[in-house]
């Protein structure tokens, strides 16, 4: 009965020191306040509201809320990895995985409360998200002993794993693969910022006009190649995951790679599907009464669709990061790191590779690669 009490005690303390407990119940607090404000003003009259300023302010408010929270539960976890700090050169690279929900969400968040700075945000986010699938491939590679420890996980399989065509085409394991894995996902890193500058630039022309798939315009040249470069990059992940994933199995990173690719991958093709909805017309110029509504200014016109898909798609970001930042308080979990689990495993694996003096010339083709 006291053993049962003290497991009780110790779950509620750790619910009490859990981000993840207080980020869930900052959220619902805000959520019961807009109620009781939205409550205590009935009857609402909605027409009143319907205008650009309303508008805006409310999806800042929300968007800011689920921003703010987290990125206060994200620099928590960071925190507790730079204070549990055992293993450095794997540690760094989550520590800089974590630091993408934080860049997501002030960066779209500012982006609702200013639509000229959204094109510039979105240079910003590519430059990280490319930097996070850096990190990531690091990090992969770090776990499996280094650079020749990631060869000879590849030499050592029968055939080469290639998702979607494995029934037709199985290659034999190759030096030349470990580069493929590489390249594959790093050539992303450098397209995206690239594209994303000429975008801006497209964009200071009055030739980009984004969201418009009219090929006399920027904007879906650089969707396409972005779009290409992205499958490629996500294609060569899985098939690395495929031929590694029993080496890495120690590390659970089942998890960090649909993490890591819902956030990078599927941010941008969520992009994608509301310049989509705003050329089919779902997404529209909105309407303001200047009749009913002093905040209209005159006008008839509220929000253009440009402005619509901006709103939406950040409020969504804003709104998604706080479920990622709950996702990597478990899936990238400084606890076992603190206990000395992950570096017990990694440093074994090292000490394994450097006493294997058998593969000299393995290591000299690691070396030119």
């Amino acid at each position: 009965m006291i053993c049962r009490q003290r497991c009780n005690r110790k779950t509620l303390w750790a619910l009490i020191k859990n981000e993840v407990t207080w980020g869930i119940l900052v959220i619902l607090c805000c959520d019961l306040a807009l109620i009781i404000i939205w409550a205590s003003n009935r009857p609402v009259q909605w027409q009143k509201y319907k205008d650009p300023v309303h508008e805006q302010g409310l999806i800042a408010i929300i968007g800011g809320i689920f921003a703010l929270v987290a990125t206060g539960m994200s620099l928590v976890q960071i925190v507790q990895h730079f204070f549990h700090k055992t293993h450095h050169p794997s540690q760094k690279r989550i520590i800089r995985i974590l630091v993408v929900v934080p860049v997501y969400a002030i960066t779209s968040w500012v982006s609702i409360l200013y639509f000229t700075s959204s094109i510039y945000m979105d240079l910003f986010k590519s430059c990280y998200e490319a930097y996070v699938i850096y990190c990531f491939l690091l990090l992969l590679t770090k776990y499996l002993g280094g650079h020749r420890g990631v060869a000879e996980v590849i030499l050592n399989q029968d055939v080469i794993f290639l998702p979607l065509v494995r029934c037709c085409i199985k290659p034999r394991p190759n030096i030349r693969w470990v580069w493929y894995f590489k390249v594959g996902p790093l050539q992303y890193t450098l397209i995206s910022p690239i594209c994303s500058a000429i975008a801006v630039i497209l964009n200071l022309a009055g030739v980009y006009d984004d969201g418009n798939w009219n090929f006399r315009r920027g904007f879906p040249y650089i969707a396409i190649i972005i779009n290409v470069s992205q499958i490629i990059a996500l294609y060569m992940l899985i098939a690395f995951y495929g031929n590694a994933k029993e080496a890495l199995k120690p590390f659970r990173p089942l998890g960090k790679f649909i993490v890591v690719k819902l956030i990078v991958f599927f941010i941008f093709w969520q992009t994608l599907l509301m310049s989509g909805l705003a050329a089919v017309g779902v997404l529209r110029n909105t309407t303001c009464d200047p009749d009913t509504n002093q905040h209209c200014n005159g006008s008839t016109t509220g929000f253009t669709v440009e402005q619509e898909k901006i709103l939406l798609s950040n409020v969504l970001i804003c709104v998604e990061m706080f479920g990622f930042s709950i996702a990597h308080h478990w899936i990238f979990d400084w606890k076992q790191y603190a206990d000395g689990s992950f570096k017990e495993i990694m440093e074994t694996r090292y000490h394994q590779l450097n006493d294997n003096q058998e593969d000299t010339e393995l290591d000299h083709i690691i070396t030119r690669l």
